[in-house]
């Protein structure tokens, strides 16, 4: 069965373009991959800047430490308004949407480009990798670094400081310039990620993915319901709580069947702290 082709709409394309997925030699991932063996891809990702953030921009490259290999750009077919802030930032309109493949088509062709790969993201709160991940049954199962609690690490940064990626550019003294979009901050990310790991090897003595790994605190678990979602969950378990008294019925009350808790609610957030220092903008790519 022949597999319906992907299409793609890279930023300043007229017309969706098709997309070719590039083989790749991968090998096993593991705790036990060599550094110089293993393949990353970072990403980097741009939102309408509205609770439920909803993805306009995918860009990502997937690469060694001693270089690219590929790269995956495309806008996403969103009928949500995009926040006019964010649209200033990111300099996505209505307009560029329109061809676009729908969400759902972008994540199943960007998870094979992923395939086998660790995921790099600039993104301390885990921001990009949850809203590429939001909807599946089962969460990425890719290994996750993010760039900025790697950079305190390295460069040994005071506690709590969240770097945006521009300063880290600027710190590596790399050739590269963030611009607010995805496959542009993408790259970025991943040059900041080689040189911080190339570092951290000098340094630290890491030489496999489980070094990096084990070094780094746990990624964070935010809570991203909505508000309205989080209210409305207390109400019910406070009405829950006062319905204790017995039934008035002369008849014997009825055994109470068991029941699966009520599973969380999807996250959602109301706010979004972007990755620029320690401000937020929504919508946005790092400063």
């Amino acid at each position: 069965m022949t597999q319906k082709p992907v299409l793609l709409k890279p930023r300043g394309a007229i017309e969706p373009v098709p997309w070719s997925e590039i083989a790749v030699d991968t090998p096993e991932l593991g705790p036990q991959t060599r550094l110089d063996d293993a393949q990353f891809v970072a990403l980097d990702v741009e939102t309408t800047g509205n609770a439920p953030f909803l993805v306009l921009e995918i860009g990502a490259e997937r690469f060694r430490l001693d270089g690219p290999l590929s790269f995956f750009d495309t806008l996403v077919d969103c009928r949500a308004p995009i926040n006019p802030y964010a649209r200033r930032r990111h300099q996505i309109d209505r307009s560029m949407l329109i061809g676009a493949p729908e969400f759902s088509d972008v994540r199943r062709a960007f998870l094979r480009f992923a395939r086998g790969a660790v995921l790099v993201e600039h993104s301390h709160d885990a921001f990009d990798t949850w809203l590429v991940g939001r909807g599946l049954e089962n969460p990425l199962e890719h290994p996750i670094i993010d760039t900025s609690t790697l950079a305190r690490l390295v460069l040994e940064l005071p506690k709590g400081q969240t770097p945006g990626l521009a300063r880290l550019v600027e710190v590596l003294g790399l050739d590269v310039t963030p611009a607010h979009a995805a496959l542009d901050d993408a790259r970025a990310t991943a040059m900041v990620f080689r040189a911080l790991i190339a570092r951290a090897r000098e340094n630290l003595g890491w030489k496999t993915v489980g070094d990096v790994l084990a070094a780094l605190p746990p990624r964070p678990i935010v809570d991203r319901t909505h508000p309205s979602q989080r209210a409305s969950a207390a109400s019910r378990a406070q009405g829950a709580r006062g319905q204790t008294a017995q039934p008035r019925s002369s008849a014997p009350a009825a055994t109470r069947r068991a029941t699966s808790p009520t599973p969380n609610a999807r996250p959602g957030r109301s706010s979004r702290r972007r990755r620029s220092g320690s401000s937020g903008s929504p919508g946005g790519s790092p400063a």
